[in-house]
């Protein structure tokens, strides 16, 4: 997952929510088991319904895109070319290079991405009592062993600040497609 995700690399912003009951993926299937520790977890608001927003932030659609057509999870990739394969649950992503695995959950309302070695970021979707709709996003560390306890130390330190940018972009994006306001939480 790129752009409104997190910052992980400079080529590639990639960042979604989590539901703590996640999902990996092991030769082209999904299995139910913890992505690792979370990292961080940033709320926002939409004021439109659930099913609005779900059918926006959980779209993916396979083939080649670049600017706004590029799926909300991968977003804010500007003019890099984004190529997306496989589907319906289960989705490989290239972004300039980077390989990327995206899952979908339409029934749970969660969408996640996984790359590189050690994060898995996640967007989930769920209806708020007052009508509105809770985006949450979270970073998980998904090394393991020594390499895992030294990722928030290393390649992993930006992680809190890219998931809230990642999260901003896509309230951002998703108050301008449907014509609401959407707007922060503060971190809990």
């Amino acid at each position: 997952m790129i752009a409104p995700l997190v910052a992980i690399r400079p080529m590639v912003s990639v960042f979604i929510g989590w539901l703590p009951l996640a999902s990996t993926v092991h030769d082209g299937t999904m299995t139910f088991q913890d992505p690792g520790p979370m990292l961080s977890e940033h709320r926002g608001v939409v004021a439109a319904p659930v099913g609005r927003v779900r059918q926006l932030v959980l779209a993916v659609s396979t083939g080649e895109f670049s600017g706004a057509d590029v799926p909300l999870v991968l977003g804010g990739q500007g003019d890099r070319r984004v190529v997306v394969s496989g589907g319906p649950e289960v989705f490989r992503a290239s972004v300039t290079g980077v390989s990327l695995t995206i899952e979908v959950d339409h029934d749970a309302g969660w969408i996640q991405a996984r790359g590189e070695w050690w994060w898995c970021g996640r967007f989930h979707v769920e209806a708020d009592t007052s009508g509105n709709t809770v985006v949450r996003q979270q970073t998980f560390n998904c090394a393991s062993g020594l390499s895992g306890k030294l990722v928030p130390f290393t390649v992993g330190r930006g992680h809190k600040q890219a998931g809230e940018q990642a999260l901003l972009r896509l309230l951002d994006d998703l108050s301008q497609r449907l014509n609401c306001k959407a707007w922060m939480q503060p971190d809990r």
